[in-house]
């Protein structure tokens, strides 16, 4: 095929490609020019109500999608305690859609008399009424810090409770947690009251440990007479009776 029939072939494909892109750009200006922002749809939350997001975002109705300043209304949503982060999409329709995520407690903050929840990022959440969660009791942290939790004792408690949330065994036997200095993350567990010491890092085989111990010594002797549970080591579990 010579060079003049190979471009003469391409030349329709050429000019259909073109012909595409003009009509794209045709019906995005249409669109833009003619399209407005009336409606504003939210996905099903738990902590957060529609009326405190559409309070938040402060949408102009009635504006053409490209005069719209998005990313400022995702800040303003993104400001709400339980908002953890906000995807907007606007519809060919014009309809601005929020998709939002919550923030999910994972234990209850006790400061004297005072109660707050915090998330795995460290954000002390308030309570809500008719929205609370069954999670552990955290001391040891006031409820009124204005910055997130980023403290070391902190991060190894968070790391604990995460991987006790996934084993659910360990979520299920653990009311209390608190972290000492000497012996690092501490609990209590649902029966009894029973002191167990989880220490630092590698909490997911220390639960292990603890569901094995659990189930072949507790089940069998059980747990009335045990004051603390020992699981800071790899190779033993240590018990301390009354």
């Amino acid at each position: 095929m010579s060079k003049k029939d190979s471009n003469t072939t391409l030349l329709p494909w050429v000019t259909g490609i073109m012909m595409v892109i003009a009509v794209a750009v045709l019906a995005a200006v249409y669109w833009t020019r003619t399209v407005t922002v009336d409606e504003l749809d939210i996905n099903a939350l738990t902590f957060t109500e529609p009326e405190e997001i559409e309070a938040a975002a402060s949408v102009p109705f009635g504006i053409q999608p490209d005069s719209l300043d998005i990313q400022a209304v995702v800040q303003r949503v993104e400001e709400l305690r339980y908002v953890r982060s906000v995807v907007p999409y606007i519809e060919p329709s014009g309809d601005l859609r929020l998709t939002v995520s919550e923030r999910e407690p994972i234990a209850m903050l006790i400061d004297g008399s005072q109660r707050a929840y915090v998330d795995a990022e460290g954000v002390i959440l308030p309570i809500l009424e008719n929205k609370t969660r069954d999670v552990p009791l955290l001391y040891g942290y006031s409820v009124h810090a204005t910055d997130t939790l980023k403290d070391e004792p902190f991060s190894q408690v968070r790391d604990f409770l995460m991987k006790a949330k996934v084993d659910q065994f360990g979520w299920a036997t653990i009311s209390e947690v608190a972290f000492d200095p000497v012996d690092g993350v501490v609990a209590l567990s649902h029966e009894n009251g029973v002191k167990l010491l989880f220490g630092r890092n590698d909490f997911e085989m220390k639960l292990e440990n603890w569901k094995a111990f659990y189930k072949q010594v507790v089940r069998t002797k059980g747990i009335q007479s045990m004051q603390q549970v020992d699981l800071r080591f790899s190779n033993q579990v240590v018990t301390r009776e009354i």
